[in-house]
């Protein structure tokens, strides 16, 4: 009989998963002071929880790819990253591009910014 698998998967790519942004202007929020917030990139398995907790929202709805991580890799509470000072939210969307799912990237990005030659609204 063939015993089950017991070991936990793991990347074997040296590329980085995750990557830690300082802020320029450190937040307290909940009691806890955040100085730097990490990015990770999503697997397959987060991707289709995410896309299931969003099915339903109505179509207005702000959404937050769950990329964004405390130093520790865990989840941010709710608020805090609409709480940011602004250039620190920026540098955050800048470098969290490189870690979205390509399937979102396109989304995002006409989100932000104008096709190349558009005027800005």
């Amino acid at each position: 009989m063939t015993e089950p698998e017991t070991s936990t998967p793991r990347f074997a790519s040296d590329r980085p998963r995750v990557k830690t942004i300082p802020l320029e202007w450190p937040i307290e929020f909940g009691g806890r002071t955040y100085a730097a917030l990490a990015i990770a990139r999503l697997t397959a398995g987060e991707v289709a929880e995410f896309q299931k907790s969003i099915a339903n929202l109505p179509p207005d709805a702000p959404v937050t790819f769950p990329v964004f991580r405390d130093a520790d890799g865990a989840p941010l509470p709710d608020g805090l990253l609409d709480a940011l000072d602004a250039d620190d939210s920026d540098a955050l969307d800048r470098a969290a591009l490189d870690f979205l799912p390509r399937r979102f990237r396109g989304a995002e990005a006409t989100a932000s910014a104008p096709a190349a030659g558009e005027p800005t609204a």
